[in-house]
């Protein structure tokens, strides 16, 4: 009779990430959602339609890239420290790259209005990131594992 592999237990450092996306998480929406909301209606009043599609992409864009990090980082919570922060930055490289390229492929372009894009992009991400702040420092993770 073989005796069943004992379960491997995560490192100290994996239920600290994981508890720090969700509440970074938690804390973003609430930050983001009020404002991309609030952007989207003011493009639509400012602006018309154009800034009603545009306020849209840009609210869509903000909250995906903010919803990334914090998938990135439950993503690789079981891999050493590095690993995380190894993710987080590439994933950050990744961001800034797919919006350059949306930026430059979208230049000129008339189906939506620039300005209420990049304003509510601009609004929500910085909720976003203020929110993951204020998560952060709410939840009280230690900064050490040892």
């Amino acid at each position: 009779m073989t005796t069943p592999p004992p379960e491997q237990q995560d490192a100290p450092h994996v239920k600290t990430v994981l508890r720090l996306a969700a509440v970074m998480q938690r804390h973003a929406l609430l930050f983001s959602v009020p404002l991309a909301v609030a952007a989207v209606v003011l493009g639509a009043v400012l602006r018309g339609t154009s800034g009603l599609v545009g306020a849209l992409l840009g609210a869509v864009l903000g909250l995906a890239a903010g919803l990334v990090t914090t998938l990135v980082m439950r993503g690789t919570a079981r891999t050493s420290p590095a690993g995380v922060m190894i993710g987080a930055m590439t994933s950050l490289a990744g961001k800034i790259l797919l919006l350059m390229v949306f930026l430059v492929a979208f230049r000129g372009t008339t189906l939506f209005d620039n300005q209420a894009f990049g304003f509510t992009l601009l609004a929500v991400t910085v909720g976003w990131i203020a929110g993951e702040v204020v998560g952060f420092v709410r939840a009280k993770a230690p900064v050490l594992d040892l």
